[in-house]
């Protein structure tokens, strides 16, 4: 814990945890998430749960292209590389953050009561609204972590801002679950967006006090720019903007998704595991950019260890697919398995691409990974296009698993052939 000293009411960040703690939190979060998942499913249905993931991967998509794209990134680089606090660096830019991450929510809703015309317009309407809320905290809770690494806070706090939320959903849920209370994707997600939204105002808290001092505020348009040039490649859309998800509800209906969200929570698993090694990472190696003479072993370190602790967990998840999904979602997703055996391979694949993209921004070389990214995307669509006129759920994993391949080839190729900024 971060203790306050008495005389000047700053906070002490000497005392660090270790950086594994926030890598495992992802893993915790993830799993939380897979456990929520777990009880929506034996609470809704394969059906039902085909709503609430929809409602989730649009209000992640929202996020992604706005707000919760490259704008965390970036603002994680500033913040690190001046040596600010958030609440400085970040005086009154929100008005305007507001204003935009309002625009691409209702853009989400939108969609989302047009997937829903055919049934009852009131409960399409409802979801509408929950998924305008949900991306509004997705990006507030990316904005928020991105500030926390960025200022550096002990990452003891940064930890628990991604997992409370889920803590606390699943223990409101589970609970209701548990003495026999059954609620609709409506009620449930209401329940959801109310507990994630109590604890991300409290987590406020933890950012460090203000000193007020004007030349600390971060130039508006300069991380604008570092945001832009760096968008595509933070946001990741070939699975940062869930366009597979997307692609099979739309395309194979709600059953088809509640499958492959069974899935892809195992896969995410790994993924989420990558994604906080690569947000643990970009701002340790970019603060390494000013030692260029220990910089490349300190990137050999981070990729070394991410090849090993991703490896371990795919290996892990891949021997017990089967026996882990009769356990939690039961038996009606037992289809689903054999497209976990790719999802979870595929997700290690790109849990690494993002590792391997924090250390190409940290060398100011965000512009590549931008590159690759758009270049694959279509890849993926195209893939998944063909998996749907076979009305196969396997093809879609075998194309996320190839994509990732192709990714972290080309990626790690620019990383060896790149030099510290």
């Amino acid at each position: 814990m971060s203790q306050e000293s008495p005389l000047t009411g700053e906070v002490d960040r000497s005392k660090k945890p270790p950086w594994w703690l926030f890598a495992l939190s992802g893993i915790g979060t993830q799993f939380l998430l897979m456990v929520n998942g777990v009880i929506a499913a034996r609470m809704l249905g394969v059906d039902g749960r085909g709503q609430v993931v929809m409602v989730a991967i649009l209000a992640a998509m929202a996020s992604q292209l706005t707000l919760g794209g490259s704008l965390p990134n970036a603002i994680t680089r500033q913040l690190a590389d001046r040596g600010v606090t958030a609440r400085d660096g970040l005086h009154g830019m929100l008005a305007r953050w507001t204003l935009w991450g309002l625009l691409a929510a209702a853009v989400a809703g939108g969609y989302l009561a047009w997937l829903e015309r055919d049934g009852s317009r009131t409960t399409a309407w409802l979801l509408a609204l929950l998924t305008v809320v949900s991306a509004l905290q997705a990006m507030a809770s990316r904005i928020l972590m991105g500030a926390m690494l960025g200022e550096g806070t002990n990452l003891t706090h940064v930890a628990l801002t991604g997992v409370l939320p889920q803590v606390v959903v699943v223990v409101v849920v589970g609970g209701a679950f548990a003495v026999g209370i059954r609620w609709n994707a409506v009620e449930l997600l209401t329940v959801t967006v109310v507990s994630t939204g109590l604890v991300l105002l409290a987590r406020l808290k933890v950012l460090a006090a203000p000193t007020r001092r004007p030349e600390d505020r971060l130039d508006r348009i300069e991380l604008a720019r570092l945001a832009r040039r760096t968008h595509i490649g933070s946001v990741g859309p070939i699975d940062g903007l869930a366009i597979d998800r997307v692609l099979v509800g739309s395309l194979l209906g709600s059953y088809a998704l509640g499958l492959y969200s069974a899935a892809f929570a195992l896969g995410g698993l790994t993924s989420i595991f990558g994604a906080c090694l690569a947000m643990v990472a970009l701002p340790q190696i970019t603060k390494a950019q000013k030692e260029l003479a220990t910089e490349p072993a300190a990137v050999r370190s981070w990729l070394v260890l991410s090849v090993l602790l991703i490896g371990a967990v795919v290996l892990v998840l891949e021997v017990g697919t089967g026996l882990i999904i009769r356990l939690t979602f039961g038996e009606p997703f037992l289809p689903a398995t054999e497209v976990s055996r790719w999802l979870i391979a595929a997700s290690g694949l790109l849990g690494l691409r993002r590792v391997l993209i924090s250390v190409l921004q940290a060398r100011d070389r965000g512009g590549l990974p931008s590159l690759v990214e758009l270049a694959l995307t279509p890849v993926v669509v195209l893939g998944i296009l063909v998996a749907a006129h076979q009305d196969s759920l396997v093809a879609v994993g075998v194309t996320m698993t190839v994509v990732g391949a192709l990714a972290c080839g080309v990626l790690g190729v620019a990383v060896a052939r790149s030099r510290p900024a």
